[in-house]
């Protein structure tokens, strides 16, 4: 092999992994650990998650990862999950937020028209490599 085309090789290898690094930026793992308050006056126990995040698309699941779902709100600090119980069997009005400058979730579920929430869980969170959803079937 030439210089000249080890050289455009070395080129082009080069531009694909920046690009790669780009596109995948936005795509994520996080893992989760905290405490889970399963019911009302039982103490919390341990909780760790797993939520596979992908902005870029505005998809996410969680778990075993069934099925992915649309995100919610997404800025510079925080990331919502909307409904994030109901692909496990969950109440639809539980909501996940994810601190991105702290590094912390808390789950939590609506109380009616007050505007006031019942915490679920809460912990902290670890970036992960993307491990991606599952495949289209058509």
């Amino acid at each position: 092999m030439s210089k000249s085309s080890l050289l455009v090789a070395f080129a082009v290898l080069a531009s694909w992994s920046a690009t790669a690094s780009a596109a995948s930026a936005n795509q994520f793992d996080l893992v989760c650990k905290g405490k889970e308050q399963k019911r009302t006056g039982v103490p919390a126990t341990a909780w760790t998650e797993r939520f596979r995040i992908d902005l870029d698309a505005k998809r996410w699941c969680r778990g075993a990862c069934k099925t992915a779902a649309q995100t919610g709100q997404v800025t510079a600090d925080d990331i919502v999950l909307p409904d994030s119980r109901a692909t496990i069997g969950g109440p639809a009005d539980a909501e996940v937020s994810l601190s991105r400058t702290k590094g912390t979730v808390r789950e939590y579920i609506m109380m009616g028209w007050s505007g006031s929430a019942a915490t679920l869980a809460e912990g902290t969170c670890t970036r992960e490599f993307f491990t991606g959803f599952p495949g289209q079937k058509f």
